[in-house]
């Protein structure tokens, strides 16, 4: 049986609830990615000019498991510095990635200048071998939200037990059978 290892960057806490989610489902422990400096101004700075930062998880630790799941939002369409330096280091350790973000890009924009689209393929192309499945999570497909609501509202949407069902939380147990099946 696989070991898993859930790792989550998560500022508004829609991050860790799905992390949370998964964890639960594939039974492992899921760990918060501290970033040294953790400004949200100053890691959006440091992910537009793709400079790394130190975060509190280790190679080391990374190698005591089968596959590790990265969790983590996107700013302005960016990967931001503490999932990249976790993925780096996974691909050190040599091992499989599960790579998903969340968002409030909705899914027919997520090809856009600012979807996830974009950042996942940066993913796959950095991460190459090691990335074996990637994911985005629209607060867009939590169903209590008006789809013509406007997106300033929008970026304030909390994923909670009482909105994740429908699309979003098909979504996410697709993503589990991806990373089981893997």
């Amino acid at each position: 049986m696989k070991k898993y290892l859930v790792l989550y960057y998560s500022n508004t806490g829609n991050s860790e609830f799905i992390a949370k989610k998964i964890s639960q489902k594939l039974a492992c422990e899921a760990k918060k990615i501290i970033p040294l400096i953790d400004n949200v101004l100053v890691l959006f700075l440091m992910s537009a000019l793709k400079i790394n930062i130190p975060v509190n998880i280790s190679k080391k630790e990374i190698e005591n498991y089968d596959d590790i799941i990265i969790i983590g939002p996107i700013w302005g369409g960016l990967l931001i510095s503490p999932l990249k330096t976790i993925i780096l280091k996974c691909i050190k350790a040599s091992k499989n990635i599960h790579f998903a973000v969340t968002c409030e890009t909705k899914d027919e924009n997520k090809n856009d200048k600012y979807g996830y689209a974009n950042t996942l393929k940066y993913v796959e192309y950095l991460g190459d071998k090691f990335i074996k499945n990637t994911d985005g999570f629209s607060t867009f497909s939590v169903n209590s939200i008006n789809k013509s609501v406007n997106q300033k509202i929008l970026q304030k949407i909390k994923i909670t037990e009482e909105n994740f069902n429908g699309a979003l939380s098909s979504r996410v147990e697709d993503f589990i059978i991806k990373i089981k099946s893997s």
